[in-house]
């Protein structure tokens, strides 16, 4: 073999090895936890968050497409500036749409963090529940009015512990997926409820003549059903 051919393979083999040594030394970094494999989707799906500490009770007015999480604080996720408004008022979180979004059928989808036991007032606008981070049950007390709440575990569980909900005025309120919740205390006026997945403990619904329940069968034991005749 050649000088010159000679010299060519001892460099071929040099860099082989070189390059296998880096990358045995970033595997071991990597499995020590010193790296992380980027994740482009989740970098651009990453929103940074303004949090709202000590807030007890969260109002949404003329939203028409929210997202919910469950979580230890309250928080919105920024990226809505132009569409949205969210002021604090003492322990009250007020989150309402601009005209601009109104106007805008296509307005963008704000998403906020709800607190476990917080109080949620909602009119003429529709949110839509799905799983959180929280560590803590999640006990809330929503209020609709002309509004849609639709709960779902479709993309993972929802778990809910005690949930009173009150809809009025031509409110809707639907759990689907793999949404699970202990007690469900309802307050129907005029409004219409659908449960049609999910794990269901126990139910009490109040009701006039002028809303629409609708539940599977395996449900009505569960159920205690109250119709209220207007004075």
């Amino acid at each position: 073999m050649k000088k010159s051919n000679k010299l060519l393979l001892i460099g071929f083999l040099t860099g082989i090895l070189l390059i296998s040594a880096i990358q045995i030394t970033l595997y071991a970094k990597y499995k020590s936890g010193n790296y992380t494999i980027y994740n482009a989707e989740a970098d651009l799906a990453a929103q940074p968050l303004q949090t709202f500490p000590n807030i007890l009770f969260v109002s949404v007015r003329n939203v028409p497409q929210a997202t919910v999480k469950f979580s230890d604080v309250a928080a919105v996720e920024k990226g809505q500036e132009d569409d949205i408004d969210y002021v604090r008022k003492g322990d009250t979180l007020l989150i309402s749409g601009r005209d601009s979004m109104q106007q805008s059928n296509a307005g963008g989808r704000v998403t906020f963090h709800l607190p476990p036991t917080a109080t949620l007032s909602v009119f003429h606008s529709v949110l839509f529940f799905g799983a959180g981070k929280n560590r803590t049950e999640n006990n809330p007390v929503i209020y609709l009015q002309k509004s849609e709440a639709l709960f779902s575990g479709n993309s993972g569980p929802l778990q809910l512990g005690q949930v009173k909900l009150v809809a009025t005025d031509s409110s809707t309120a639907s759990f689907i997926g793999n949404t699970q919740v202990n007690n469900l205390d309802v307050q129907l006026s005029n409004s219409a409820l659908e449960y049609s997945e999910g794990n269901l403990g126990q139910l009490s619904i109040q009701t006039d003549s002028l809303s629409r329940i609708s539940l599977q069968s395996k449900y009505l034991l569960k159920t205690n059903i109250k119709t209220t005749v207007p004075p």
